[in-house]
């Protein structure tokens, strides 16, 4: 992934508001610039346009960026950044109120279940170039 070193002196476009800001700020704001956006298609502008040199962004948004046609003429990935769990977390997660644990334990269970049966696999596959489940 990106380091320190290797974004010395670049500008890195990032969604306002975002973990990946508050990324920036903890581990590259004192060697690199940032160019904030509202959105990140309009990091993504000014990258294919070469406004900018980096864009950190949702590894989702990054990787459909990086298949349309504007990503895959001008852009590479490079790399995921080091783990920072108080900063990124532990991924994303739904929520239920506190007293649906029948509902909790029926998602619980047909989760489970696609794993288990290979039905999450085959999903994940036809729309991902890797695995979107994260820590096991």
């Amino acid at each position: 992934g990106a380091t320190a070193e290797d974004v010395k002196g670049k500008t890195i476009g990032i969604q306002v508001s975002t973990i990946q800001s508050e990324y920036y700020k903890k581990y590259f704001a004192a060697v690199a610039e940032e160019k904030t956006y509202q959105t990140l298609d309009e990091a993504f502008q000014d990258l294919s346009s070469g406004r900018i040199d980096y864009v950190f962004g949702d590894s989702l948004a990054l990787d459909a960026f990086l298949k349309s046609d504007a990503g895959k003429d001008c852009c590479a990935n490079m790399g995921d950044v080091t783990d920072d769990k108080e900063i990124l977390g532990a991924g994303v997660s739904g929520g239920l109120r506190k007293e649906d644990t029948e509902l909790k334990a029926k998602l619980n269970k047909a989760i489970a279940a696609v794993r288990a049966n290979g039905q999450y696999d085959a999903v994940t596959k036809k729309y991902f170039d890797f695995d979107i489940y994260g820590a096991k």
